[in-house]
């Protein structure tokens, strides 16, 4: 039993009949994702304080450990610094920058809203 449609009219009808349909379940799935961008971007959070800190370097990883893996921000160090009270952060730092396993550095502390801190390496 033939109908003489071929294959491709048969696809070209199915791809007109459930077009609207596809945009609609698209832009359904896309609503909430643009709901969590806020909580992504983390604009609720801004830094309320900052606090100069010294540390030892400990380490001096370069990252990414696989270059060719990742795309974007680039080459850069990451540096296992261990402040006063004995805790070990993680800090990145720039390559153009490099810091001396066993050399003092200043870190800037960054206090948010929401109670977390966060470090980087401060502009001397």
């Amino acid at each position: 039993m033939a109908t003489g449609f071929s294959v491709k009219s048969r696809l070209l009808l199915i791809q007109a009949e459930y077009r609207e349909a596809v945009v609609g379940v698209a832009l359904f799935c896309a609503l909430p994702l643009a709901a969590l961008i806020p909580i992504v971007m983390d604009q609720n959070n801004p830094v309320v304080g900052t606090q100069r800190i010294e540390g030892i370097v400990e380490n001096a990883t370069p990252m990414p450990v696989a270059p060719r893996a990742v795309s974007g921000r680039g080459l850069y160090y990451q540096y296992g610094i261990r402040l006063n009270d004995n805790a070990l952060i993680f800090v990145d730092g720039e390559l153009d920058t490099p810091h001396v396993i066993g050399s003092e550095v200043t870190i800037e502390r960054q206090h948010h809203k929401n109670g977390t801190d966060t470090f980087r390496l401060a502009l001397d």
